[in-house]
């Protein structure tokens, strides 16, 4: 866990609801939505071409512009294909990958647990597709079809 100190900030009165309230939606306590948004902030700031996006698994970095998520670039790289490679793969210019790679330097636990999560996925997706297969072949194999003639 990362160290944390307090900063007060003096926000205009609108501002101040607005965060009260997206907390709230959201089920944080606005001083911890602050903190994430001033993170997140800062990492557009530095990672211009990283987007991070809400999805059923969170907040995860995409490649502005695209429906590429960084750790699916990342995971291509670490299995061998090239940068160059995965930027004509995926149809994207060489500094988008690179700055992929570059974001997923700086925040590796974050894309570490970006990847364990897709792994977790695409293991229970096949447990349910084996499961509807074994099923599915079983019904319908003690189906008996009628001989001709009788």
């Amino acid at each position: 866990m990362s160290k944390t100190s307090i900063m007060t900030l003096r926000l205009p009165t609108d501002v101040r609801r607005g965060v009260e309230r997206l907390a709230a939606q959201l089920g944080y306590k606005p001083a911890h939505l602050s903190a994430r948004l001033v993170e997140e902030g800062l990492r557009r700031r530095h990672f211009p071409q990283i987007d991070l996006r809400d999805t059923a698994a969170g907040r995860v970095a995409y490649i502005k512009g695209t429906r590429l998520a960084v750790h699916w670039i990342v995971e291509r790289v670490r299995r061998g294909m090239s940068a160059a490679k995965t930027a004509t793969e995926f149809n994207l210019s060489p500094p988008q990958v690179n700055a992929a790679l570059a974001y997923a330097q700086a925040f590796a636990d974050e894309i570490r647990l970006d990847i364990e999560e897709t792994e977790a996925n695409r293991r229970w997706l096949e447990l349910q597709e084996g499961a509807w297969s074994e099923g599915h072949l079983s019904t319908t194999e003690g189906k008996r079809t009628p001989k001709k003639g009788k």
